[in-house]
Formats: C-alpha cells, structure tokens, sequence
C-alpha cells in the first residue's frame, strides 16, 4: 500500500536514476568524444527531458488522487461521517465474523502488520476499525464508534474475493 509520500519518493528515486544515466550518456571517451554524441542517433527517442519528468510526477499524482480518494494517512475518517470516496482495506487477521472495511489511517495504526486486503475505493463507506464487528479490538485513532454503521454496503470484495468468477486477486492459482 502506498500513500502520496511513498509515490512521491518513488519518483525522486526515478528522476535520480534518469539524471545518473544522462551522464553516464555524457561521459567522454580516450578520444574525448562523449559517449552521448556517439548515441545520439539511437537514443533520440529514448531522451528526457525535464519536462517528461514533471509531466510523469503530474501523471503519478493524479492517479494517486484516483486511487486514494479522500483518504487520510494520518486521521480516521470515522469522523467525517459516509464519506464520498476514500480507499478502504479489510483485514484478515482480525477476521470478523462479518465483512467490515477499514480506511487508510487504520490500515497503519490500528492493523500494522496484519494481512491486509486492498479494496481500492469505495464510496459512501465509514471506518469500521474497533466497532461491534472488531470483538477485541478498539480503534486507535478514534474510538468512540457506534457499534455498526448501518448505511455501510458489503460485498464479496471484503472477504478477498474479486470479480463474477468470485476468485481472489492476485489469483494464486494463475502461473
């Protein structure tokens, strides 16, 4: 799971990359020719420019936004309610009896180091970390919950099982 830090990091990472390549490309041989010169006919294509990269971070933001929705790394979203679209995981180790959804923060605070399963967005969902569905478990972000949330809407997706084939994603059974 990665929040906006971690895609932002990530793409430090791949811009430094893109720069130590550029001069290595720049680099000069015994004839003091550069190597870039030499290439310049092959990699005319493959060249980035600045401007690649900014449009490739704008790419990355925005689908990040796509993917997170109105999450909060750092707060429960319980507080703000159903809330319209936010990324939601369901959590295996806690294994409740009934499907229950867990927003972003929780993911972190509350089930750090449990077997977490992506939902990817859904709307219209509130927090149910530490409610009546977590036996043992209180939220530790906030944990003056209601025991259910009653608008919340379930389906197969939280018990890991993806699709009309009702197969769970990654399918294990695919080579």
């Amino acid at each position: 799971m990665c929040n906006m830090f971690c895609l932002f990091f990530r793409n430090i990472s791949t811009v430094i990359k893109q720069l130590e390549n550029f001069r290595g490309k720049m680099a000069t041989d015994e004839s003091g020719q550069s190597s870039a010169r030499k290439e310049e006919t092959q990699d005319e294509d493959s060249a980035i420019s600045m401007l690649d990269v900014l449009q490739e971070q704008e790419e990355l933001e925005a689908d990040a936004n796509a993917v997170l929705g109105d999450s909060d790394a750092v707060n429960c979203t319980y507080v703000m309610g159903y809330v319209p679209r936010q990324a939601l995981y369901a959590c295996m180790t806690c294994n409740t009896d009934e499907p229950s959804g867990i927003c972003l923060a929780c993911s972190y605070e509350c089930h750090d180091g449990h077997d977490l399963i992506e939902l990817y967005t859904k709307r219209n969902f509130k927090c149910d970390c530490g409610n009546g569905k977590f036996k043992d478990q209180t939220c530790q972000l906030y944990e003056r919950k209601s025991e259910y949330n009653v608008d919340n809407r379930y389906n197969h997706n939280f018990r890991g099982i993806y699709c009309v084939c009702d197969r769970p994603y990654p399918d294990p059974d695919d080579d």
